[in-house]
């Protein structure tokens, strides 16, 4: 018999919410994880986005980027669907307008700066971000997830990143334990794409007691 689809808390699990945040480090998707693509471009420290990973930051428009937002909005409640227990009486979780705005400003500010990170270069996070639009709530996670290069190009870069989160460990604090937190009840997804080669996806995800606005 198979080992049951459920997530495994560790000490270190324990250690990284940081009270009631959850943020695993930024997930990247580069050349290297490109089949037939060619050698990956040494970086720096860190994720640095260069003049080789995208040739002109000109940002898709919501025309593009409102469906992109839907289809990872239903590969989440889809995954969600598939691992989380029956018993658990957990239904799909709900759109979030507001947080929905601060995840698509985020990421579109990761774009334009040309950083990837959790933490803004003024020492913003994601905590912070919401409690700035006023958006109330009693445990919140973050996942970010980038593509560059030809994996990058519209719903071909949702399934890249929504991929590689599912296909992590059985762990509540990274991606895929983000998306399978039982505890949340909305979501708000923003993405920020660059035509020329890269897409940013953020995923905000609350659990509240209280209706968004």
């Amino acid at each position: 018999m198979s080992e049951p689809d459920r997530l495994r808390l560790t000490a270190e699990d324990i250690a990284a919410t940081d009270g009631r945040v959850t943020a695993p480090p930024v997930l990247s998707i580069g050349l290297a994880d490109i089949p037939d693509a060619p050698p990956p471009v040494e970086r720096r420290h860190g994720i640095q986005i260069t003049a080789e990973d995208v040739a002109a930051f000109e940002p898709a428009g919501e025309a593009i980027i409102g469906p992109l937002e839907q289809q990872v909005l239903a590969l989440v409640n889809a995954a969600r669907a598939e691992h989380l227990p029956k018993w658990l009486g957990r239904g799909p979780l709900r759109w979030h307008p507001a947080l929905a705005d601060v995840a698509r400003q985020h990421s579109a500010d990761m774009l334009q700066r040309r950083y990837v990170a959790h933490v803004s270069p003024e020492g913003i996070n994601v905590s912070r971000r919401l409690e700035r639009a006023g958006i109330s709530y009693l445990a919140c996670g973050e996942n970010i997830g980038v593509v560059y290069g030809p994996a990058s190009h519209g719903e071909r870069g949702i399934i890249e990143v929504q991929s590689a989160f599912m296909n992590q460990p059985r762990r509540l604090t990274n991606h895929r334990g983000n998306i399978l937190n039982p505890v949340w009840t909305h979501v708000g997804i923003g993405v920020a794409y660059a035509p020329e080669g890269q897409l940013i996806v953020t995923q905000n995800f609350v659990a509240t007691l209280t209706k968004p606005a």
